[in-house]
């Protein structure tokens, strides 16, 4: 029978959640009922980036898919030195600071990048602009392809031997293997995957903010944004509540398709194996995963050497000094705050699958990843017209931040930590219950000694993804509060390219700090 005692750790975060959730929501809501007349904001400029913004999301969706499949299937036809670590790089643009992608993008790219430094050389013209819509295309790709890619690899590899021998029976062209047995298992990846980079590209806001070019590719994000810098809260709740609206119901025609799609059981099996690979293929393959691998690795190797080679201390300015400490705090902050309000969810919820309460596990898991349908702007605006008052307190602002960075963290936490919090609450829950171990005993025997790496990285992801933000330090930043990417924005904005190759090296060295935290937990697993 299940206690009360055992449910009060998820319903109190549960509650918290919809409670933070909801003002936000309502206060948005608040201030878009009290206008006398809606109709008077939806003229041809509103239109405009509603269409910009679902147009630059299905181009980026699909350049990444495509890009992330001919990659994909590259590296599964060729094998080279350094292909492991190529593969252990790639996912790391998925969670690098936007704007640290941005700095790299601008220092390979730009006017002064080094594209435009070789074909100076050379005597080539160089005419191409990273602002506008190319611009805005080339970041999201960069930051979601390879991260895709490293999936539809995965999958490619998961091919069974007794396929591949069959194939090779047969006699069949690599074309024909790829359009008969691996095409099948990458399109069930395609939809989920394309589903994941439109949301975000939907939602994407620093990028769009550095690299639009102006109001001609503003999209819903940074409309919000301006309207709130203007004090044109009216606007802001407006497109706020525009933005919501789109995207749950995103999230709900997703739904139903991944209904209709039947799942398929294989054999995964670890091969070397491979078709006989036609010359003409393997050269082709050879270039794409060179382009490939250099438009992944040039940005952040160029930020790295850049970054060494313009440093001078006395670009440490106390400006500099003061972002990066706020940024640390802030991170800690929101990682603790993700770390509770997860493990209080996930307490509840191992419990609940115990007891076979399968439905109130997954109201308990929904409500955990609620923020999703909420992009952070929409949450940040709600909570900005909510406790406006206090928009020049520094610790309230420090806090506000925390709680932003903390919940946008939590889906990915109860997403890591679900099925191993249950596995070990199972696996000793008759022994806990007959030796009465409870409460906080039980926590820190069972759950946290038994899954200390995992959550140790799970901590560090939630504070890569807090280091990184813009979103809402970007309404809230200011003379009080600066974090190292609000800092770096100023940089780029004021077009300081020295100063800002140094802030974006920091930035992302103390990223790859974290991440190497997140390895080592597991290669120690291995």
């Amino acid at each position: 029978m299940l206690k009360f005692r055992s449910l009060l750790p998820g319903i109190s975060a549960a509650s918290l959640i919809l409670i933070i959730l909801s003002s936000a929501l309502l206060a948005i809501w608040k201030f878009a009922l009290q206008s006398g007349n809606l109709t008077i904001y939806f003229d041809s400029y509103i239109l405009h980036i509603i269409w910009i913004t679902f147009y630059q999301a299905v181009l980026s969706t699909l350049l990444s898919l495509i890009a992330a499949i001919l990659m994909a299937k590259a590296l599964s036809l060729v094998d080279f030195k350094g292909k492991k670590l190529l593969l252990k790089i790639m996912p790391i643009t998925f969670i690098l600071p936007t704007l640290v992608v941005v700095t790299g993008l601008l220092s390979v790219y730009g006017r002064q990048g080094l594209l435009s430094n070789i074909c100076q050389i050379l005597h080539i013209p160089f005419s191409f602009s990273i602002y506008g819509l190319q611009g805005i295309l080339l970041a999201h790709v960069f930051l979601n392809f390879p991260y895709a890619c490293c999936l539809f690899y995965q999958t490619l590899q998961s091919v069974p031997i007794e396929q591949k021998h069959l194939a090779a029976q047969l006699n069949f062209s690599n074309v024909t293997f790829f359009k008969i047995i691996e095409w099948p298992l990458l399109r069930r990846q395609i939809l989920p995957m394309a589903a994941l980079i439109f949301m975000l590209c939907f939602s994407s806001f620093a990028i769009v903010l550095a690299l639009g070019g102006g109001p001609k590719y503003t999209t819903l994000e940074v409309a919000i944004y301006q309207a709130i810098r203007d004090f044109d809260l009216l606007q802001a709740a407006l497109l706020a509540c525009l933005q919501l609206v789109c995207c749950i119901a995103f999230v709900g025609l997703m739904q139903k398709i991944n209904r209709i799609d039947k799942k398929l059981t294989l054999k995964f099996t670890q091969t070397d194996y491979r078709l006989p690979l036609p010359k003409g293929l393997k050269i082709v393959s050879s270039v794409l995963i060179l382009i490939g691998g250099l438009f992944i690795l040039l940005p952040m190797l160029t930020i790295l050497f850049q970054g060494i080679y313009f440093f001078q201390f006395s670009l440490l300015t106390f400006s500099l000094q003061q972002a990066l400490l706020f940024s640390i705090i802030i991170a800690i902050g929101s990682s603790i705050i993700a770390m509770t309000l997860g493990l209080l969810l996930l307490w509840t919820n191992s419990r609940l699958l115990i007891n076979r309460q399968p439905r109130l596990s997954n109201g308990l898991l929904l409500i955990a990843s609620l923020i999703l349908a909420i992009p952070s702007m929409v949450l940040a605006s709600g909570l900005f017209l909510l406790l406006f008052d206090y928009s020049n307190n520094t610790v309230f602002i420090c806090l506000l931040m925390m709680v932003c960075n903390g919940l946008m963290a939590l889906p990915f936490i109860t997403k890591n930590l679900t099925v191993p919090m249950y596995d070990i609450t199972a696996q000793y829950w008759r022994l806990t219950q007959s030796l009465n171990i409870n409460g906080l005993t039980h926590f820190y025997l069972i759950d946290f000694r038994g899954l200390r790496r995992t959550i140790l990285m799970s901590f560090a992801f939630a504070g890569i993804l807090s280091l990184g933000d813009f979103g809402v330090i970007a309404l809230f930043g200011g003379q009080s509060v600066t974090t190292l990417p609000y800092y770096l924005y100023q940089q780029i904005s004021h077009y300081q390219y020295k100063e800002s190759i140094v802030t974006a090296a920091i930035l992302l060295i103390l990223s790859f700090s974290l991440l190497v935290v997140m390895d080592y937990d597991r290669t120690s697993k291995n």
